[in-house]
């Protein structure tokens, strides 16, 4: 039985791709090793305060509402800050984030998404965009949904919570 469900932010409810792309010209996901572009990056964060001014991911709405729906489900926000430097600041960044659009669910901002598998067991799910995230989730005994369309998201998790 499902009783936590973990939603990340960037690629599943905050369109962090979008707003890099705007900025920079090319896909942060093409160039993931951070020392490619650290320069781009601390911009980002600290210049730009980018976090705080994404756009919803296509499909984030319709997720939070489904979830919404749902009020016997626990619900919580895991997130990856990128890492140890800029944790402090994306993770402020995050929450006001959260906040301007009216999600009030406790914000887990964690310093890298290698310590996201720390929160699974076999009553949660995670909604992640990222295939690691996943594996690593699932081997710790929780159940991870890779999100990449929210129709089929929504059909996986209607699927789970209706069991």
């Amino acid at each position: 039985m499902i009783k936590t469900i973990y939603l990340d932010m960037d690629g599943v409810i905050a369109d962090f791709e979008k707003k890099f792309t705007e900025l920079y010209g090319f896909l942060s996901l093409a160039k993931r090793d951070r020392k490619t572009w650290s320069k781009d990056w601390e911009d980002f964060i600290l210049n730009q305060k980018a976090f705080e001014e994404l756009d919803w991911f296509s499909g984030g709405q319709e997720l939070l509402a489904y979830i919404r729906k749902h009020p016997n489900i626990h619900v919580e926000i895991l997130s990856s800050s990128g890492g140890e430097k800029f944790h402090g600041e994306v993770t402020v960044q995050k929450i006001r984030w959260l906040r301007k659009h009216g999600i009030n669910y406790k914000a887990n901002i964690v310093p890298g998404r290698k310590h996201k598998k720390d929160w699974a067991n076999p009553s949660s799910v995670i909604i992640d965009d990222t295939p690691d995230v996943i594996t690593a989730w699932n081997k710790a005994g929780g159940v991870g949904i890779l999100h990449k369309d929210v129709k089929e998201t929504l059909k996986t998790l209607d699927t789970l919570l209706n069991k």
